[in-house]
């Protein structure tokens, strides 16, 4: 255990440089994804069943309220947010979380950013990217959306996404927001500017997104309001991430805790576990990180 900490320390700072570094910017990386759709897919498929059985970890809240206060007080100073009054509207608590990442998306662009940002929560990021205006990546974009949405009450979490190869750097982090009028969860990616849908309208979870591969359902990318125009929108950037999500959903990764500061705080940072399909190998990606193999524990449901 000595290890871990130092450990789990470098393999967060890398996953915050690698993150979505090649999606959009690669064009042989780009066919890779799409043309291993169906081999992605197997991997999926082909993986053993996640267990049921006790779970030796729980996920718990650390909800620091005098925190959210300074959150929502530094964003109404220094932007056009009001986290006030979006916490005390009648909108749903999806119409609320769709706002949020709309602000994050249209205020900050997706970038593979070349600078560090060791102490990383909503004002340090907010502050980067006023300083470099070119963006930064998916997994800061969750971080900062994350102590948006608790800053007003909404239950979320970012989740790192990953593919079963190892040798594939190209992960992707998003966040889900949990729905209390529907009681599930729901993904929503501020980087990409894109949620899924069944094929009812129905926003899903990455969960549910994951259990559609294993039925052969597909999910319908939707981007937000606003990006009709962006790529993602075009034919071949919904291929792209239907193929780009069947890669990234072979096993997940997230901290323990609902918390703000969880990447400003050291201490904060240990709290970390992994969800493998049983017999998967995470190490060569997180040594000696605690991994489960029960997704209902996982998915705190």
């Amino acid at each position: 255990m000595r290890r871990l900490f130092p450990i789990l320390l470098s393999t967060i700072l890398l996953l915050s440089l690698v993150s979505c570094g090649k999606s959009m910017q690669d064009d042989d990386y780009v066919d890779y994804v799409v043309s291993n759709y169906k081999v992605n897919s197997d991997k999926i498929k082909n993986a053993a069943p996640y267990t049921t059985g006790a779970a030796d970890f729980e996920i718990t809240e650390n909800i620091d309220q005098e925190r959210a206060t300074e959150i929502r007080k530094y964003f109404k100073e220094n932007t056009d947010l009001d986290l006030d009054a979006l916490a005390a509207s009648e909108k749903t608590t999806w119409e609320k979380s769709m706002e949020l990442a709309l602000f994050v998306a249209n205020n900050i662009p997706h970038d593979n950013q070349k600078t560090p940002l060791d102490k990383r929560n909503a004002i340090t990021l907010w502050e980067y990217s006023r300083k470099v205006p070119t963006g930064f990546n998916c997994r800061w974009h969750s971080i900062l959306l994350s102590e948006l949405l608790l800053s007003i009450g909404i239950k979320n979490r970012f989740i790192t996404c990953i593919p079963e190869d190892s040798t594939d750097t190209d992960c992707h982090v998003v966040n889900i927001v949990w729905l209390p009028e529907s009681e599930k969860w729901a993904m929503i990616d501020s980087d990409m500017t894109e949620y899924v849908t069944d094929s009812e309208g129905t926003p899903l979870s990455l969960e549910e997104m994951r259990n559609a591969i294993l039925e052969d359902k597909k999910f319908t990318v939707n981007v937000f309001k606003g990006f009709e125009n962006s790529w993602v929108n075009t034919d071949w950037g919904l291929e792209y991430m239907q193929a780009y999500w069947v890669k990234n959903l072979y096993w997940f990764a997230a901290y323990t805790l609902y918390s703000f500061n969880l990447e400003y705080d050291d201490e904060l940072r240990s709290n970390y576990i992994c969800l493998a399909p049983p017999g998967y190998d995470c190490s060569q990606t997180y040594e000696d990180v605690k991994v489960t193999t029960n997704e209902k524990a996982f998915w705190d449901e």
